[in-house]
């Protein structure tokens, strides 16, 4: 028997008992959608949870500080010191997988505008490097700096501009419709000192201060503000930024009031060409004996939730797909049992054994193939209304291409193998008896 009349006899003895192998193919939408949708929300939930890991910053980023902790495994552990700097750097830059290197510096001020105040954490960086690093601005430029210039410039922070005040009052600096007084166009000046600001507050000098000497002045720098920084750019959305060189030169300038070793730096940020290779170069780091952290690590750790969570879905949507399966099963049986005489007459006219196994278990794949087929259908229309009604709480169903394939196959693999048993069950029949069978 030729595999085109395999397929056509098999679709014809489906279509005549219709109502039969709708319900079974019924079963087989219920089983293949429930599975689809079960595992496109594990699919989804994954999906936001990157997202949100990455709206933290960039998952091939690695944060490197001098501080390390080595856990001895019985909950006590002992922390080491390595210094960073440039030849740290330069050490960063041969891991291979490494695409770039930046070291950061970060320290404290305060910006003033006119009669106005306000509180900065200030990140020193490269700004040639900013973008690599996910370091977005929502206007303006990247801060420069020419060595020897007294020229300064920065980049605010995102809520900059709503902290300034009036030291005098603490007023919020802001007019009758609730903006902020002080632009990205205005006038500032920066300190390091807050008896520049608050002559009623002692100066802050450094430990190796002679306590008998004039306690210093902190200095009034003219800064222009050139840029502000995106709100979603993670933690680097929180600090105004400066050229680090820039930064390095105020931070030795004013040594009573700033705790900076420009020597070294406070943290060296690694970027990786991708983010397979961050778990191996974050090794080779740790090796060199320097603490070091990343969103891959957490998002990791949240993975391992992840999977159990899909599972779990997994597992639920089986259920269905099981049932569907046995509903396949019984179909085929009870397809044997109302056609034992014409499966003893085709027999005795010599038909092969493997083509009455191959007719009945084409008849289960047509079964599985549409079910499957319309089940995707199904999970796509189910999918859209939970995205529409609880989608914008993050937990949404995601239905990738490999997941329909999968699915697809998946549904005829069990509908095959559903229908192995029978299909071996009408080829041992035996020819005289099923003649004989009313």
């Amino acid at each position: 028997m030729k595999a085109g009349d395999l397929l056509r006899i098999a679709l014809l003895n489906l279509w005549r008992r219709k109502l039969r192998a709708f319900l079974t193919v019924l079963g087989m939408v219920i089983g293949t959608s429930s599975i689809v949708v079960m595992v496109s929300l594990g699919i989804g939930i994954r999906q936001a949870t990157v997202e949100s890991y990455a709206s933290y910053g960039s998952l091939t980023n690695i944060s490197v500080n001098s501080w390390r902790w080595v856990d001895n495994g019985d909950g006590s552990g002992t922390s080491t010191e390595k210094k960073l700097n440039k030849k740290s750097v330069e050490a960063f830059k041969k891991i291979p997988g490494v695409k770039v290197v930046m070291p950061v510096i970060t320290t404290w001020g305060m910006l003033k505008s006119g009669k106005y105040v306000s509180d900065a954490s200030i990140m020193g960086i490269d700004a040639a490097l900013a973008e690599e690093f996910g370091i977005e601005l929502g206007e303006g430029r990247y801060p420069g700096y020419k060595r020897g210039s007294s020229n300064y410039e920065i980049a605010l922070s995102q809520d900059t501009l709503n902290w300034f005040r009036d030291p005098k009052t603490g007023k919020e600096a802001r007019d009758k419709d609730g903006n902020p007084k002080v632009t990205l166009g205005s006038r500032f000046q920066l300190t390091f000192d807050y008896n520049s600001i608050y002559n009623n507050q002692p100066a802050r000098v450094n430990e190796g201060f002679p306590t008998d000497d004039e306690p210093p002045q902190g200095q009034l720098y003219r800064v222009s503000a050139v840029g502000m920084t995106e709100p979603n750019t993670g933690d680097f959305s929180w600090y105004c930024l400066m050229d680090i060189d820039a930064l390095k030169k105020l931070a030795a300038e004013n040594k009573a009031f700033v705790s900076l070793d420009t020597d070294n730096y406070q943290s060296v940020i690694v970027k990786c060409e991708n983010t397979d290779v961050v778990a191996q170069v974050k090794a080779a780091i740790d090796e060199m004996g320097f603490g070091t952290n990343s969103l891959q690590d957490m998002l990791e750790q949240a993975e391992k939730q992840l999977q159990q969570i899909q599972l779990l879905l997994g597992a639920i949507g089986g259920v269905s797909l099981l049932v569907a399966a046995i509903g396949i099963m019984n179909t085929m049986m009870m397809s044997i049992y109302e056609r034992t005489r014409e499966i003893g007459i085709i027999k005795v006219l010599g038909c092969r054994m493997h083509n009455i196994a191959g007719l009945f278990l084409c008849e289960a794949a047509y079964i599985g193939l549409f079910g499957g087929a319309l089940g995707i259908l199904v999970s796509y229309g189910l999918s859209l209304v939970i995205n529409l009604f609880i989608g914008s709480s993050g937990f949404k169903s995601v239905i990738p291409p490999y997941l329909v394939l999968g699915a697809l196959a998946f549904s005829v693999m069990v509908a095959l193998f559903s229908g192995l048993y029978p299909a071996l069950r009408a080829m041992r029949l035996s020819p005289l008896t099923a003649i004989r069978s009313e």
